[in-house]
């Protein structure tokens, strides 16, 4: 490798990052599918079922990628509701746009570039805010948490998908060896083993990036940090998804 990225932190993290998700815009979901086996949408489906009824209420995707996690709020809120879906990366933004102009929703969502470090939305703003596989991309994780907890009112809910790894050691080594191993090489047909920023390929960085990341109690801490009180998660899929739901108190 190039230039070693130990961890979750290094050196112009932001940029590299955002040059990722731009290089692999058109191929994200395909590639989304390959990498999760096909259980992605059931594990988007768990987080709206922990949502609740979301009916004519106002909801922010954070990361929201091509839109997938947005698509589905849309749906749940109806007509009288409100979606935004927030990403740094405008390659993402644009697939996003174009997959919503083949949907049927109730109303739009309101794609818009922006930073999760620094979101340009008042306190206490919506009601429930999503994010999925982002916060490990972040140069901040404590940052992006607490930026949620402020944009959400009172009572509102926080629901994040992220990656994890699981705790048996016979699941691990399985887990370690799809992600480490068969995952960029099914990334190689589509990163073709380009560097990036003189970096890793794309789907190089995508499993390394999990390296260091906090998973499991370690992120409920970092969620009650930014001052959910109420904070918890669901492991899926045998450990390599978590579900963190996080509730914003009075």
């Amino acid at each position: 490798m190039a230039e070693e990225l130990k961890g979750n932190q290094f050196e112009g993290k932001g940029e590299y990052v955002v040059d990722v998700f731009e290089e692999i815009a058109e191929y994200y979901d395909k590639m989304n599918g390959i990498m999760s086996i096909g259980m992605v949408k059931g594990w988007h489906r768990f987080m709206f079922k922990k949502a609740g009824d979301i009916s004519g209420k106002k909801v922010c995707d954070v990361g929201c990628g091509t839109g997938e996690i947005s698509f589905m709020a849309a749906e749940r809120v109806g007509k009288d509701g409100e979606v935004i879906g927030v990403d740094i990366t405008p390659g993402m933004l644009a697939m996003a746009r174009k997959k919503m102009a083949t949907l049927d929703l109730p109303k739009d969502v309101d794609f818009r570039e922006g930073d999760a470090l620094n979101m340009q939305f008042d306190d206490n703003t919506f009601d429930l805010v999503t994010s999925g596989y982002m916060l490990r991309n972040v140069t901040d994780i404590q940052q992006a948490v607490n930026e949620m907890h402020r944009i959400l009112k009172p009572n509102g809910k926080c629901i994040v998908a992220e990656l994890s790894k699981p705790k048996n050691k016979l699941l691990l080594f399985g887990y370690n060896i799809y992600v480490f191993h068969i995952v960029p090489w099914f990334g190689r047909r589509f990163d073709k083993g380009k560097k990036i920023n003189g970096k890793q390929p794309a789907y190089d960085w995508l499993t390394s990036s999990l390296e260091g990341f906090p998973h499991g109690n370690d992120m409920v801490k970092i969620f009650k940090k930014a001052g959910f009180e109420d904070a918890r998660f669901y492991v899926k899929s045998m450990g390599a998804v978590n579900i963190y739901v996080a509730t914003k108190t009075q």
